[in-house]
């Protein structure tokens, strides 16, 4: 079996931490290595434990998702090779381009179903950015060429690496993600997989 994949649990309700412990650890392949409630004591846990992935809600303290969001960054500034997802009940996209532009690799609401989040941890540990946030609406409709492309852009591939992975130029590579944002009505390459996330493209 592979190396199991090491989970730090930040949430300042002791039930919320002892029930995603409880369910994570029916997995085989995860170990929760260490749980935190608050900035400072989730800093020195993923320090001594240096996990894969951390699970960090944004609301620590009165002080609402800013002392999250401050946290994300400070987690991914010193340990930028721990994946930190954030696990929220605060849907807002804001606060998700908030999250990514701080680095996270992850943002999914605390009502995500249980298969969706071992596969954002998963994924998260394999190197793919994962938001997973619900939307009724209808997305518009990108090529096959662009859905590659947004696929290879979610997994944080730049566009020299997504040419080569699809044998074309940095260049084409620019031109399709200049389509894809505009399908999208975004305007930052990290809004993409966010955007055909939400809209179920991904």
């Amino acid at each position: 079996m592979a190396e199991r994949i090491h989970v730090v649990i930040v949430d300042d309700h002791t039930i919320v931490r002892e029930g995603l412990r409880s369910i994570l650890e029916l997995e085989p392949d995860i170990a929760v290595v260490g749980h935190a409630a608050s900035p400072a004591e989730a800093l020195a846990t993923v320090a001594a434990t240096n996990p894969d992935v951390v699970l960090l809600d944004l609301k620590l303290d009165a002080d609402g998702p800013v002392t999250g969001l401050t946290l994300c960054g400070d987690l991914v500034a010193q340990h930028p090779s721990t994946g930190v997802v954030v696990l929220t009940t605060f849907h807002d996209q804001s606060l998700v381009m908030a999250a990514l532009r701080r680095g996270a690799k992850g943002y999914v609401l605390k009502d995500v179903d249980v298969v969706d989040l071992l596969k954002i941890i998963r994924g998260v540990r394999a190197g793919s950015l994962m938001v997973h946030v619900e939307s009724d609406q209808d997305g518009p409709r990108l090529t096959r060429r662009e859905l590659e492309i947004t696929r290879l852009l979610a997994r944080g591939m730049t566009n020299r690496e997504i040419g080569k992975a699809v044998l074309i130029s940095d260049s084409t590579v620019k031109f399709h993600v200049r389509g894809i944002m505009r399908k999208l009505a975004v305007h930052h390459r990290a809004e993409v997989v966010y955007a055909a996330t939400k809209l179920g493209i991904l």
